[in-house]
């Protein structure tokens, strides 16, 4: 388990988050790499994983995308093995983003972990999310510039955009355990010292447009019936070509009414716990049925969260149910079982014996997220 040791997450939240980039020096002592490059190669073959190769060669950038089947072609020059969603792979690169679940599940994105040649890297550039760089093995040099009221951007290649120059605001060689946070918006590069491994814990901050998309989707998929603007006692109007202020205040407000209907809540909750399509291939292959799960809960078992599971669930719940949701699924259990459902939520690993709390539904609730794959049992 890593664990972010001499950190204050109430202090850091406060002076840094989405505020002002920083190092975090030593707080994954002794830190051991959770995969090494041969791993991370391995994954790159998968033709479900995202994976590229970043180079530079002769002066020239080259970008080329996995599924990978021959390295000595790409791996020309300084180059990167970079490969996105390891964490829904590897049990430990997933133990690795829980050091930093003082930020909710919701905003959590994913763990894009690379290995870099000497020289390497990927140019000054912006990323529009939150990031948490560790340093694994080896060495590397990384810049961070202030936030700029504008920057100039261009591609060397055409995935591949990069920012101008910038001066440093902070300049420094990590070490292995070594953190490296950067908020949205400040220009930064960094350049490989030695053969080394980064994992970089991505945040996602959702755009208007995208929560919009969401309701609208859920709209057409539900068909849910909607209230249509209504003008009783309209007054007269000579211009018949306009609409008047009072006309579109009252269709804001007819959106604003929607959105504010806890349903919508709802809508929104499952949206923001989709994560991957990788979740999708976790289904037990022999799936248990409720008699033996039911067993196993008298014997008392452990279970633990999938690679790269992370749920959510609405804080306020004021109904006789009480619903979270994984990767874009809703389940529902009885209201009085909140107390008993949370723990196996918001902790990694749960002990369980069966208690006279735990009704036919909450076990069968449980028996799918296990057969889903979303929760394994560790022992029994």
């Amino acid at each position: 388990m890593y664990q972010l040791c001499d950190f204050s997450s109430a202090q850091f939240l406060r002076q840094h988050w989405q505020q002002s980039p920083c190092v975090l020096s030593g707080v994954l002592p002794d830190f051991v790499d959770p995969l090494d490059e041969h791993d991370l190669a391995g994954l790159a073959q998968e033709e479900a994983i995202d994976s590229r190769i970043i180079s530079q060669h002769n002066q020239q950038w080259q970008v080329t995308e996995g599924p990978f089947f021959e390295f000595s072609d790409v791996c020309v020059g300084a180059w990167t093995l970079m490969v996105q969603g390891v964490d829904a792979h590897i049990e430990e690169a997933a133990a690795l983003m829980k050091a930093f679940d003082f930020i909710p599940h919701w905003r959590m994105d994913d763990l894009l972990v690379s290995f870099s040649q000497p020289g390497a890297g990927v140019g000054a550039h912006v990323d529009q999310y939150d990031v948490f760089i560790i340093q694994g093995k080896g060495q590397r040099r990384w810049q961070v510039g202030a936030k700029p009221e504008q920057l100039n951007q261009h591609y060397p290649h055409p995935k591949l955009q990069q920012s101008d120059e910038f001066v440093p605001l902070i300049d420094v060689l990590l070490n292995p355990g070594d953190v490296l946070y950067i908020p949205p918006g400040f220009p930064h590069k960094g350049e490989s010292i030695s053969p080394c491994m980064n994992y970089s814990v991505g945040f996602r901050a959702p755009q208007q447009m995208e929560l919009v998309q969401a309701i609208a989707d859920d709209l057409l998929d539900t068909g849910k019936p909607t209230q249509r603007f209504v003008d009783p006692k309209r007054a007269d109007n000579q211009q018949p070509a306009a609409i008047s202020e009072h006309d579109m205040a009252a269709l804001k407000q007819l959106l604003t009414d929607y959105v504010a209907n806890p349903k919508v809540d709802e809508v929104l909750t499952q949206y923001l716990s989709k994560q991957t399509d990788s979740l999708d291939n976790y289904a037990m292959e022999d799936p248990l049925c409720t008699e033996e799960l039911t067993a196993l809960l008298h014997q008392g078992i452990t279970l633990r969260h999938a690679c790269g599971v992370r749920p959510v669930y609405l804080a306020e719940q004021h109904s006789d149910s009480f619903m979270f949701c994984i990767n874009g699924e809703m389940f529902t259990v009885n209201g009085d079982e909140r107390l008993l459902t949370e723990p196996l939520l918001n902790q990694t690993q749960s002990d369980l014996t069966y208690s006279p709390a735990m009704s036919g539904l909450w076990i069968e609730v449980l028996r799918d997220l296990i057969n889903r794959g979303y929760i394994d049992i560790v022992s029994e």
